[in-house]
């Protein structure tokens, strides 16, 4: 099965995609989690609760998370800051040229700290 959840990487300049007041215009890396709601509907579900749109979305943010997570202890365990955030949900899918049914659900910013 081909993962319902897509991590997209940027590398310097990274700019576009801005989170709120606060958030960083600029870092080393910025990662963004996105998810494929076509790929839910194709799939051969082994668990008959995925085919609810509400477990879906459940599953696609405890994913995101985990991998966030990961993210960040590997980011720690280099000396590296990170930071989690929001990002704009409505000009980062243009700019990435998404499909109507991928999803940005948010960003992550590793770089050096401050």
């Amino acid at each position: 099965m081909r993962p319902c959840l897509t991590v997209w990487l940027l590398l310097p300049p990274a700019t576009f995609g801005r989170g709120p007041a606060g958030a960083p215009r600029a870092a080393p890396v910025s990662i963004f989690y996105v998810v494929d709601l076509a790929k839910y509907a194709k799939a051969p579900f082994q668990e008959p609760g995925l085919v609810d749109t509400d477990v879906q979305k459940s599953c696609y943010y405890v994913a995101t998370g985990l991998i966030a997570a990961n993210v960040y202890l590997f980011a720690a365990s280099q000396g590296l800051a990170a930071h989690f955030h929001n990002c704009d949900k409505q000009n980062t899918p243009r700019e990435f040229k998404l499909r109507p049914e991928q999803r940005v659900l948010f960003a992550q910013t590793v770089g050096y700290p401050a």
